[in-house]
């Protein structure tokens, strides 16, 4: 009997390619890898990807042919897409037609709420999901600590971390690789069918904990400032309505945090799931 064909929409990205390894590393599937681009095709397949397909979300045509086969798939979205939700509908509409079994879908913590509109976007989508005649599940992460790494990264000074929003904003945040783990067992694994699973982190910290986790994991200390407007850069390609979608996150941030719980996370891994601190010096010490 060959293995179950699982695709993975998105492969190319930082999520969809921890979702691919996660996967490649059980042994028991042959994990196809979506990507949109050519230039991805290489990433998807060094995660593990068996196969490689090209297929944009917004064209139907092109997706159910990528799906075709496959007996489950796990769609990532694309970051403050502004039209996520439609995509994300097309996407349900393709795998019915190709005749997928099981639609595995990435969200977001808290998807309503109504002060981050691309969080709006999601809560849509999951109703599109969960309306449909499939086997769903729906994860809803919270922050990646990956995240808050690359922030420190892109910071100007490598002794200091430049915030976007409040120092006291208070966060969940959860392993990149412990959601990927739970995406690949949610779709081999039986027992998931109409779930929607929330995944934080361990941990509740305040970025500022956050940042002085960064320097004893460097070995130095770390200082940390909230940015003046417009002095944290917009990631390339942003249009003017996801500028303001991206910045409207950040005065969420500001006021309230993004905090979960992480019991579900927990027993879905079966052990504890892994402490920022632990992210960041493993993180830290593969980037040298």
């Amino acid at each position: 009997m060959s293995a179950p064909a699982i695709a993975v929409v998105g492969a190319g990205g930082a999520t969809g390619a921890a979702v691919v390894r996660a996967l490649a590393r059980r042994g028991d599937v042959a994990v196809r890898g979506v990507v949109r681009r050519a230039e991805a095709e290489q990433a998807a397949r060094e995660a593990g990807a068996a196969t490689v397909a090209r297929a944009d979300l917004a064209d139907a045509d092109a997706l159910e042919a990528a799906l075709d086969g496959a007996d489950a798939v796990y769609v990532v979205p694309p970051v403050f897409h502004p039209q996520e939700d439609a995509l994300v509908a097309g996407a349900v509409a393709a795998a019915r037609r190709a005749g997928v079994g099981r639609f595995v879908a990435h969200s977001v913590l808290h998807p309503f709420t109504p002060a981050m509109r691309h969080h709006g976007r999601k809560a849509r989508w999951e109703l599109a999901v969960r309306e449909a005649p499939l086997r769903w599940t729906i994860l809803q992460p919270a922050m990646y600590a990956q995240t808050v790494l690359r922030s420190f990264r892109r910071s100007p000074s490598a002794d200091a971390f430049l915030a976007p929003y409040s120092l006291d904003a208070r966060f969940d945040v959860v392993d990149l690789d412990d959601v990927a783990e739970v995406a690949a067992r949610v779709l081999v694994e039986p027992g998931h069918d109409a779930a929607t699973y929330e995944l934080a982190g361990p941990q509740r910290h305040a970025l500022r904990e956050l940042v002085d986790a960064i320097g004893r994991a460097l070995g130095r200390p770390l200082g940390a400032r909230v940015a003046a407007p417009g002095e944290v850069p917009v990631p390339a390609g942003f249009s003017r309505s996801q500028t303001a979608d991206l910045h409207a996150m950040y005065a969420h941030y500001d006021a309230h945090g993004l905090t979960g719980n992480a019991n579900v996370l927990r027993w879905l891994l079966g052990r504890e799931p892994t402490s920022f601190e632990e992210v960041a010096r493993r993180e830290l010490a593969a980037a040298g």
